[in-house]
């Protein structure tokens, strides 16, 4: 193991802060999931464009009681970035893998106990035993003090907070190595031309395209609504709150942020019209989804009466119109029997073409 010493991968950080990717007043919802946030916080850190990455924003999917959550995919990363992810297998202290791989150029992916962040960082806004995803930029054992990326901020942690979040040899919780980590390697990290990158992009969306759900997510997620609305309504704040996570917040999320990216790539295309048309219907979806998400927390905490399907099928239009814009084609498979279109795989998703 490399010897104790202050390491610190992207410097100034921990004064300048991190460099927005858009201005505060672009964004609908000011974040997104964890790993999203990740991703865009480091990259806007190395002065990367992180919009190229987010064609995985279009393909997200309804898994009957959840949106899933987007994430830029590791072979998007090096496409773009040059930025290699590789697992970390934990077998000895944390600290020790740290100062290893932040020696070696590596930041590294790592879920720690929420209780070991400070308070609004996660550990008292989920339940016991709940981790928070970090990205460790910088560590000095000597001094205790360790730098990281969490959601969309840049924290850093000194003294008794530093030793929550990796307690020293004899401790209880030093013993309990973290469930998952991984290393970003740095070292083949290139800066493109804005038309190069672009260029890898719209290849990156070509393929994303491909995974456009094709049973409409949004009129499966309208009847899913519907027979959860009672219960929803009878439950209390706290469990409508984890319901708008999985649903309509990383529902509009996704959309604010694919209407950011179109925005951005059209920008360097000729006949890109359809693209800002296209961001149009994405961003007034993700505005939808707010507002339904507010009008929803207001009526579970005043006992009022909730019928928004109005609301909902302007945004089911919206996907579709946004989506036919982009060329995905006719969503026709809406029902669990399996009807397949000429030219379309058993599982529910276009075939890879080209």
């Amino acid at each position: 193991m490399p010897p104790a010493r202050s390491l610190c991968l992207i410097t100034g950080l921990d004064r300048l802060g991190i460099p927005p990717v858009w201005p505060a007043q672009d964004r609908i919802w000011p974040e997104a999931n964890r790993h999203t946030d990740l991703w865009l916080s480091v990259l806007a850190a190395l002065r990367l464009e992180a919009s190229a990455c987010l064609p995985c924003t279009l393909a997200v999917d309804w898994l009957d009681d959840q949106w899933t959550q987007f994430r830029p995919s590791q072979d998007d990363l090096y496409t773009l970035y040059g930025l290699r992810v590789h697992a970390l297998h934990l077998w000895r202290p944390l600290v020790e893998h740290l100062q290893e791989q932040l020696s070696a150029g590596r930041l590294v992916v790592v879920d720690v106990p929420a209780r070991g962040l400070p308070d609004g960082a996660g550990g008292l806004l989920h339940p016991r035993g709940a981790s928070e995803t970090i990205v460790v930029n910088e560590l000095d054992p000597t001094q205790a003090r360790i730098g990281f990326f969490h959601r969309t901020e840049y924290r850093v942690l000194q003294g008794a907070a530093y030793h929550r979040l990796l307690p020293a040899a004899g401790h209880p919780d030093a013993a309990t190595l973290p469930g998952r980590a991984e290393v970003i390697d740095l070292h083949h990290l290139v800066r493109r031309p804005s038309e190069t990158l672009r260029h890898l992009s719209h290849q990156v969306l070509e393929k994303t395209l491909q995974r456009v759900p094709t049973r409409h997510p949004l009129r499966r997620w309208k009847r899913r609504f519907a027979r959860d609305l009672p219960g929803l309504l009878a439950s209390g704040s706290t469990h409508y709150q984890h319901w708008a996570e999985a649903g309509p917040q990383q529902l509009g999320a996704a959309f604010d942020l694919a209407a950011l990216y179109l925005v951005w790539i059209a920008g360097g295309c000729s006949g890109s019209a359809h693209l800002v048309q296209a961001a149009d219907a994405f961003r007034q979806l993700s505005v939808l989804a707010r507002s339904l998400v507010l009008k929803g927390s207001r009526a579970v905490e005043n006992g009022q009466l909730f019928q928004e399907h109005e609301l909902i099928d302007r945004m089911v239009r919206h996907w579709s119109r946004g989506m036919a814009l982009l060329g995905a084609g006719e969503i026709v498979l809406d029902t669990p029997t399996l009807v397949l279109r000429p030219g379309h795989a058993a599982d529910g998703h276009a075939p890879a073409t080209g």
